[in-house]
């Protein structure tokens, strides 16, 4: 028996905005918890592009399966992808500003520090290191957080779409005759 019940294209795409998100959050929870943020370095970012990519693919797996009957052209595809990261992204972005500013106010200060102790110990010039000190105060005001946050997502979700809509199009052979 067939499932009376059928998802909307925008159920899919929150779903799968939201594993990602958590995904990344519960990973960078654990990280803070553990007091391994500033040592997880390329780990962070891998599992972030895993959970990117992903989300994505099912996401848009989902929708061709369950709202397109089993059909997706490579610009829907590409479009549910968008919207995935895009919706990711500003849950990230808001998630984000919300742990630096109540839940760990101190890592800025705290990534403000070991930057400049690298910098110094890489003999980094006085002037290089207040000016890059100066670009990092400026990026962690709030409104740069979440612009950013949304950006970041934007365009690693564009490029991961853009290849991701390539490998799970799948085309109509009756799409053809349809529009005589």
């Amino acid at each position: 028996m067939e499932s009376q019940f059928k998802t909307n294209k925008w159920q899919i795409v929150t779903k799968f905005a939201i594993v990602y998100s958590l995904i990344v959050i519960g990973f960078g929870l654990i990280l803070y918890i553990f007091n391994l943020t500033m040592k997880a370095g390329w780990a962070s970012g891998l599992v972030s592009l895993l959970a990117l990519f992903g989300s994505i693919n099912y996401g848009i797996l989902a929708h061709r399966n369950q709202n397109l009957n089993g059909f997706i052209t490579y610009g829907q595809g590409l479009g549910i992808g968008l919207l995935i990261s895009l919706i990711a992204g500003v849950i990230l972005a808001l998630y984000q500003l919300i742990f630096n500013l109540y839940i760990a106010p101190e890592m800025a200060t705290n990534l403000m520090n070991e930057a400049k102790r690298q910098m110094i110990e890489s003999n980094s010039s006085e002037e290089d290191i207040e000016r890059t000190l100066s670009m990092f105060k400026k990026m962690s005001e709030p409104i740069y957080i979440v612009l950013g946050g949304i950006a970041g997502s934007f365009i690693f979700g564009l490029i991961a779409s853009l290849i991701i809509a390539a490998f799970t199009k799948k085309e109509d052979p009756d799409s053809a005759y349809k529009n005589l």
